[in-house]
């Protein structure tokens, strides 16, 4: 079904919403600000990765935002010079883009930050409270560029366009209707993009997470013009994961999809994995196209696409159902909680598929695919400390470590 085009959908222009915040960050809590002096984000040379972890003490979450200039580099970080944030706040940072920006824990905000001198100072905050935003969500942001980006609020149906650079809203463009189902919940996959647009899927699962609904949506939006267009598609559902390989974008089914698989077989609740994909020059998923890793996993496997790194390995996260729960009504915690293991197969043929050396363990929600390498986070039983694990070399090869577990990395220069 084509959705026709929406153009600018409800224009809202709001600049009275911006909150000033001129403070410069303190470090661990400090009340004077920190002392620049050599390190991480120093200089115009090299990468500059943003790791975002947390520490949980008596039920209270305590965030840590910390420059490293290598991920692979084995070392502990201390959080000595990080930003420290209270609550659950998002991560939201594009590389190149000169500036990241972070989403309250507490409250549908978000503040702008730039790297001076290899501290975190902040800028400008933005509030959607007024949009009915309720809670700022995970990799809901796409920075087109230095003044527009996008966040996409799947509990509204709804994508804000606001720019960075003066942080004011300019509009919000409107999904159709059928995107919020009464009984469901809406997600929204990984943005995609590529020059002139941006993508993202949407689909829906139970509110226990054990199930979802069959088909998915499309949706493009012109980044030149904020024209949204959108159309539905039933080959596939709960595609989550994206990836880039060239001019050609892929959507990947997710781990609900799997958990209604592999408790109830093919149906209502779930499907084999499954994969569609936007070729270059096209708007729309391919129709003579739908892809699945089931046939080089082999029986008793049921694996998700996790990333495609920039050498075409797909990795995958794959439940031995041999060990992990699949009776009757099992629930999204029991599915992840043990027989999971990392494979990799070259993305192109679907052959050849190995697993990573390892002991099946429980799900990982985190990875990471920086050029050719893929990180996972592998965490003591205590949460007292995480290590990135780099599985590109063949062996894990354990990477920059620190205390608590990780929530996100993004690379910003």
């Amino acid at each position: 079904m084509r959705g026709g085009a929406l153009r600018f959908g409800k224009s809202r222009f709001s600049r009275g919403l911006v909150a000033c915040t001129a403070l410069f960050l303190a470090a661990c809590g400090d009340d004077d600000p920190p002392t620049p002096g050599p390190g991480p984000g120093d200089g115009d040379e090299g990468p500059l990765y943003l790791v975002h972890s947390a520490v949980e003490t008596n039920g209270s979450r305590m965030s840590y935002f910390t420059l490293v200039d290598s991920l692979d580099e084995p070392q502990t970080l201390d959080y000595e010079n990080s930003l420290e944030l209270p609550g659950s706040p998002r991560l939201y940072a594009a590389q190149g883009a000169g500036f990241f920006a972070i989403g309250a824990g507490e409250s549908p905000t978000i503040t702008r930050y730039e790297v001076r001198d290899g501290a975190l100072v902040p800028g400008a905050s933005l509030s959607f409270l007024n949009l009915g935003v309720r809670s700022m969500g995970a990799q809901a942001v796409h920075f087109v560029s230095e003044t527009k980006a996008y966040y996409k609020d799947p509990g509204q149906g709804i994508v804000i366009v606001w720019n960075p650079a003066e942080m004011v809203i300019e509009k919000t463009l409107e999904l159709p209707a059928e995107v919020i189902q009464q009984g469901y919940v809406t997600g929204m996959s990984q943005w995609a993009s590529r020059e002139g647009e941006a993508f993202f899927a949407v689909g829906w699962s139970t509110p226990t997470y054990d199930a979802v609904q069959p088909g998915t949506m499309l949706v493009r939006i012109d980044t030149e013009t904020d024209a949204l267009t959108w159309d539905a598609d039933e080959r596939c559902r709960d595609l989550s994961k994206t990836a880039r390989q060239g001019d050609t974008l892929y959507f990947f089914s997710g781990v609900i999809n799997g958990l209604g698989y592999a408790v109830n077989g093919a149906g209502e609740a779930g499907q084999q994995d499954c994969f569609l994909r936007i070729s270059p020059g096209q708007q729309t998923f391919d129709a003579d196209f739908v892809g699945s890793v089931s046939s080089a996993l082999g029986d008793g496997m049921v694996g998700s696409v996790m990333a495609v790194t920039e050498d075409g390995t797909a990795w995958l996260q794959v439940a031995d159902t041999a060990i992990t729960p699949t009776a009757p009504g099992t629930t999204y915690g029991e599915w992840y909680s043990k027989g999971w293991s990392w494979w990799q197969v070259d993305f192109d043929t679907l052959t050849g598929a190995t697993r990573v050396a390892g002991e099946p363990g429980a799900y990982s929600g985190f990875t990471l695919a920086s050029g050719s390498s893929f990180f996972v986070s592998q965490a003591s039983a205590d949460y007292k400390l995480s290590t990135l694990m780099d599985l590109s070399p063949g062996e894990p090869a354990p990477g920059v470590a620190f205390p608590g577990f990780v929530l996100d990395v993004a690379r910003i220069r």
